[in-house]
């Protein structure tokens, strides 16, 4: 196009600087950088980059899910230990995956992969994210003190989207039915597709019966939840108790 890096800058609201780094190879080129090219130029590097970066390291068993993911309208999550991965910080989330004994020449990869995927949250047309927590991940420091703090803070600047609510389950709640694990539920194409987490391995559940199970079991949870302006309330008091 005959542009100068300083100009593209310009034009993609990124330093020539910036620019330069990924031409020469020295900074990934990342969905809010690559968002916002297609944006301005009408070129489509975030479908190649959900495609193929963000395929390339996902888990094979974890793949289908990502595309189901992807083209959800409505995404219901719910995790009892830890932030769910569409939320996470890149600090978070490499602490999260190097616990989960991923290779250690995979985790930058890996960690970029995942944070890629919260691209679904702020592109055109982007999916509605209803999060369920339990009030133990913001007592469990994953770490540092600057981290959780980051980690929080970056949860209420979600909850800032019109498209995402996060819900938290007060400390005094008993047991509840999501205490079995974490769960997703996708709307695709007007059907529900599952996928719960496992110990060595992810597993997607497509059978209407076992897709039908989940739903109870993440009413039930969601039930014990507080609404979504107090649990916003309680998000900015965790927020402090990291300061």
């Amino acid at each position: 196009m005959g542009l100068t890096q300083e100009s593209w800058g310009e034009r993609v609201h990124f330093s020539a600087k910036h620019v330069g780094s990924i031409e020469r190879g020295e900074r990934p080129a990342l969905p809010n950088y690559l968002g916002m090219v297609d944006k301005v130029f009408g070129t489509a590097f975030m479908k190649f980059y959900r495609e193929f970066v963000i395929g390339e390291h996902a888990p094979v068993w974890l793949k289908p899910f990502v595309d189901y993911e992807a083209r959800a309208t409505l995404l219901r999550v719910f995790h009892p230990f830890v932030v769910p991965g569409l939320l996470q910080t890149e600090a978070y989330a490499r602490e999260v995956l190097r616990i989960f004994d991923e290779p250690a020449s995979d985790l930058d990869a890996l960690v970029q992969a995942r944070i890629a995927r919260q691209s679904i949250l702020t592109k055109d047309s982007p999916i509605r994210l209803v999060a369920v927590v339990d009030e133990l991940v913001f007592h469990r420091e994953v770490v540092s003190r600057e981290v959780m703090r980051e980690q929080v803070d970056a949860l209420v600047s979600a909850c800032e989207l019109p498209n995402v609510q996060v819900h938290v389950i007060p400390l005094g709640t008993g047991l509840y039915a999501g205490l079995h694990g974490g769960l997703v539920l996708a709307t695709v194409e007007g059907r529900t597709v599952g996928f719960l987490d496992g110990y060595l391995r992810g597993r997607i559940i497509e059978a209407p019966y076992d897709t039908a199970k989940l739903e109870d079991a993440w009413e039930s949870t969601r039930g014990h939840a507080l609404p979504y302006q107090q649990s916003l309330d309680l998000i900015k008091r965790m927020a402090e108790k990291w300061t």
